[in-house]
C-alpha cells in the first residue's frame, strides 16, 4: 500500500457466525447475520469510488474476509477494545506515509463517494472530521496526523461524540462534526435505511436486506 494524499480505512469485523450482527438475533439466524455482515463491505466498494487507496481494518481471521474485500489490502487490528484500535489503525496508515487517515465502520454502507471526498476535504481547513452517529457515538474519524488523545475516551455510550470533541477541544484541533447518519445495527436500521434509498450504492447490502425482510415479514 503505497503512501498517498489520503486513505480511507474500513473497520470490520470477519464475517463469522456468532460473532457478528449478534443484535440482528433473533428474528435472524448467527448465520443470516454473518451474511449481513459480509454484504455490509460494500463499504469498501463506495470507498474505492473515491479514487483515494482503502484498505480494510478487520478483526479476525483475514480468510474469512477476503471473499469480500474486492482486493483490498488488509491491515490487521491492534489493540484490546475499540478506543485502542483505532487509536493504533490511525497510527499504523499515518505511520505508512498516509496524509490524510479517514476511519469508517464498516456499518455505515449508507456513505457514498461523493460524501468521503467531501471528508477528506474537509481536513483542507481542519484538524480532524468527524460524522455524528444518531446514537451519540460517531461514524467515522478523519485526521491530518496520529492524535491518540481523541482516543481516550469510554467507547459504546451515548457520550463518545461529545467527549471526542472535547477532547480535540483540549489538545487545541479544530473539528467539524457532519449531521447524524445511522449505523445499520438492528433490523429496524436496515429496514429503514433500504426503504429510505440508502442502500442504492450498497448493492449486496440491498439485496440481502430485501431478502431478509421477505423472510421476517408476517
Amino acid at each position: 500500500m503505497s503512501p498517498t494524499r489520503g486513505v480511507i480505512g474500513v473497520i470490520a469485523k470477519a464475517p463469522l457466525a456468532g460473532e457478528v450482527k449478534t443484535r440482528l438475533c433473533p428474528p435472524l439466524t448467527h448465520a443470516e447475520a454473518a451474511g449481513v455482515a459480509g454484504a455490509l463491505l460494500d463499504t469498501l466498494g463506495n470507498a474505492r469510488a473515491t479514487g483515494h487507496t482503502v484498505c480494510c481494518v478487520h478483526a479476525g481471521p483475514a480468510s474469512a474476509l477476503l471473499p469480500h474485500t474486492d482486493g483490498a489490502p488488509l491491515l490487521a487490528q491492534r489493540g484490546r477494545g475499540l478506543a485502542q484500535r483505532l487509536a493504533a489503525a490511525q497510527e499504523d496508515l499515518h505511520a505508512a506515509g498516509h496524509q490524510r487517515v479517514l476511519l469508517l465502520g464498516a456499518d455505515c454502507p449508507t456513505v457514498d463517494a461523493a460524501y468521503l471526498d467531501g471528508v477528506l476535504e474537509r481536513l483542507d481547513s481542519v484538524d480532524v472530521v468527524l460524522g455524528a452517529a444518531a446514537d451519540g457515538g460517531y461514524t467515522l474519524i478523519a485526521s491530518k496526523r496520529v492524535e491518540p488523545a481523541l482516543f481516550a475516551v469510554q467507547m459504546s455510550t451515548e457520550r463518545v461524540l461529545d467527549e471526542t470533541r472535547a477532547r480535540a477541544a483540549a489538545a487545541g484541533l479544530t473539528v467539524a462534526c457532519l449531521p447524524a447518519r445511522h449505523d445499520l445495527d438492528e433490523i429496524d436500521d436496515f429496514a429503514a435505511a433500504l426503504a429510505g434509498g440508502q442502500l442504492d450504492h450498497a448493492p449486496r447490502t440491498r439485496a440481502v436486506v430485501q431478502r431478509l425482510a421477505a423472510l421476517t415479514t408476517p
